[in-house]
This record gives C-alpha cells, structure tokens and sequence, in this order.
C-alpha cells in the first residue's frame, strides 16, 4: 500500500469521525432545545396555537432583526423600555393584554437550540390528533331470546314433519292391512282429546305456567323505578376515567357540595375552564369535546379572552332519588366517612358515558345501613352517642355498632 493511500485512509476517517459527531451533537442540540421549550416556554406558549402568549411556530420570520428576537426573549420589557421605535413588539405587547412576559435565564445557544426545535419539531408533534376508541366499550346486544325462539320453531317444525310421517306410516299398515283408514283429525281436536284424557298432566301444566308468570310478573312489578345501570347521552362527553382515574383528580374538585350540603352538584363551566384554558385537546376526540366547553363559557381560543356570549351546558341527571326519600350527602360523606365508591362504584374506572352503579332502592339502602359499622372512634360528632350505645348494649357485649344501632332504620330518618 503506498504513502498516499495510507493518508488518504487517514483523513478518511477523520471526515468520517468528524462528521458522525456533528451529527450526534446536532441531534443533542435538537433534544435540548426541546427540553428547553418544555421548560422554559410551554407554560405559556404552544407551537401552533396561541395559549397565554402567540403560537410560536414561524417566529423567526416574524421578526426581521435576530439579535432583537434574542433580547426580546431574554427580557421582553427590559427590551420595550431600550427600543421604543419597535412598532412590532409594541403590538404584540398590546394584543396580549400587556401581559409581562417573565425575563429568561437563558444564553445564546439555548435560545437557538429552542428556535430550532420550534422551527423543526419531532414528527410526532405536529401530526394530527388520533381518535381513539372511547374508553366505554359499547354495549353487546343480547340475542340469547331470538336464538331461543327460533330454536322453538325448529323445533315445532321438525314435530310436525315426524308427527305427518308417523301418520302416513299407520296409514299404509292399515291398508296393508286392509282396515279402514281413518279421517285425520285437526291438531286443534287432538289437543282436546288429549287434555280430555289427561287432565292431570293438563291441570299440572297450568300450575306450572301461572308460576312462571307470576314470579316474572313480580321481578317486573318491582323493577318499576330502579334504573340501575342507566347511562343516558351526555351533550358532552365527559370521561371520569380520563379524569379521576388517569389523572387522579379528587371528586371533590368538582363535586365540591358533596362535602358541604345535600346534593354533590354538577359542576359549573368555570370549574372546567380552570384547566381547560391550556388544555384544548383531548386524548379521545382531540378538539371536538372540549370546544364545546369553551361554547359554554364563552371563550375564543383564539384571542385567549371571554366573548361574554355563554351557553349552558344541559346535562342529563343519572341519579335521581324520588321526592319523598331524603338524602343527604354531605352526612354520609363527612359525618359517616363513607367514600364516593361505596354507591357510585370505581367511577375512576368508568369510561364514558358515566351510569348509575347502584340500585338505590330502599331495600339496598337499609341492606347497607344493617351491614355498615359506624367509624365513631375519634368521630366528635359520635362522642356522646357512643358512650349511650356501651351503655344501652353492655349486656350484649357490642363493641362495633352499624347504622342500624343509631337509628337508620327509622322510617321518620329518610322519610317526611
């Protein structure tokens, strides 16, 4: 191998050492400045949509001078007070409210690894938003009753081709025979020469049948009113799972009265928007759902302001105890100390849309009152009535008292 091809292989794999390690630097660079933008700039701005401060996408050609994009993000109103003749961001100052951008503790270079990142984002996000599936399986149509009806008609299709075979072979023995054939009967008059001849079978056929109805009759008589299971549309679709399940957000945030009063209450607009003004997206249906809130509340997400224009939201109510049951959250949740769940079930598991967990009728609340213990240790409000329960049942020797021992079997407690 001569000198020259030696050299050649030499500065070869510089070139090629030299050039793999830019390209890992760049790819450093490309990482950090999204670690920078996360940090430094998400609270307030998103790429393609304006949030507290504009979209930044495209920023670098809205600015004419770099070396002012540099300062202006370094300390946007150090920048105002040194460069009053910039007409530019005098204006953005002013469309947003003059809302203070905070100064930045950050160099040179980081600014340019986070206008990079902005100007060439990862794949992944920008693509568009994927509808997933929604997180409540649709319900299975059970067709367990048509299976079993059309097997009936087989069947009863079947007996009477047997019945005309069977038929048709006694005819031709009695003509072999060379008996008279005798007329066919109707399948009517052959159920009155049967029951005719066993009325015993026919009298145990019947107590069977008027059974059978009136168990059915009774299950169906006393389902009247219980809507276990209902799960109506909602205008908007709402998923606890989402919210208290994935994200771990407490039912009082929203269902604050539970804790305060007789009803949990749905919560306002308001209470939504506290999060929803820089959430805009959602995992499920993207945009979709939570525009409607923002129509709800009067919000343009566009110019980050309230338009005054609102819309209410119309909920359709899943529990709903009649007019003359009372009940009151806020003893059961507060006093009792019971959890959410023991009536709604894991509602941080429920998809949309949300469903009534619980029959809630009179038998499952008393069911409930027999079989719960009274959390009165350390409970002031029990104090007094626990030490005239040790007292009333010392023969008995009752250390734990249910609902039952304090008189939540009385009908005046949930009755007027």
């Amino acid at each position: 191998m001569s000198k020259f091809q030696g050299m050649f292989r030499v500065v070869t794999y510089s070139l090629s050492v030299v050039l793999f390690t830019f390209l890992l630097s760049n790819s450093a660079v490309a990482q950090d400045g999204e670690k920078l933008f996360k940090a430094n700039c998400s609270s307030c701005h998103k790429l393609n949509k304006k949030l507290i401060g504009p979209a930044l996408s495209g920023v670098q050609e809205r600015w004419e001078d770099q070396e002012a994009l540099y300062a202006w993000i370094k300390n946007s109103q150090d920048y105002l007070k040194k460069n009053t003749g910039d007409s530019y961001a005098k204006e953005l100052f002013e469309e947003y409210n003059k809302s203070v951008m905070t100064a930045q503790n950050v160099s040179d270079a980081e600014i340019g690894a986070i206008l990079d990142y902005i100007a060439n984002p990862p794949a992944d996000k920008v693509a568009p938003v994927e509808v997933a599936v929604n997180d409540s399986a649709a319900p299975v149509e059970d067709y367990s009753t048509y299976w079993l009806l059309g097997l009936v008609i087989i069947l009863l299709i079947v007996a009477k081709i047997l019945s005309g075979v069977r038929g048709s072979l006694e005819a031709v023995k009695l003509h072999s025979e060379g008996k008279e054939i005798p007329e066919p009967i109707s399948p009517l008059d052959g159920l009155k020469n049967w029951i005719i001849n066993n009325k015993r079978y026919t009298v145990l056929i019947v107590v069977i049948v008027l059974a059978s109805f009136s168990v059915k009759g009774w299950f169906a008589l006393k389902g009247i009113g219980v809507y276990q299971g209902y799960a109506p549309e909602q205008p908007i679709k709402f998923s606890h799972k989402i919210h208290a399940g994935d994200n771990a957000i407490e039912c009082g945030y929203c269902h604050h009265s539970a804790y305060k009063g007789k009803n949990a209450g749905i919560p306002s607009v308001n209470v939504c928007m506290n999060c929803h003004k820089g959430i805009s997206e959602g995992k499920v249906d993207g945009p979709v759902e939570i525009a409607k809130i923002y129509e709800a509340a009067g919000w343009d997400a566009e110019d980050q302001s309230y338009t005054g224009v609102e819309k209410p939201i119309k909920w359709i109510r899943i529990h709903n105890l009649p007019d003359f049951a009372y009940f009151n959250h806020s003893q059961h949740v507060v006093v009792g100390k019971q959890k959410c769940e023991t009536c709604h079930g894991e509602v941080s598991e429920f998809g949309y849309p949300m469903k009534q967990y619980s029959e809630l009728t009179m038998g499952w609340c008393i069911d409930c009152h027999r079989e719960t213990t009274v959390a009165m240790e350390g409970n002031e409000y029990y104090t007094k009535i626990h030490k005239e329960l040790l007292e009333r049942y010392k023969d008995e020797k009752i250390d734990a008292f249910t609902v039952e021992h304090i008189g939540g079997l009385e009908c005046g407690k949930c009755h007027y």
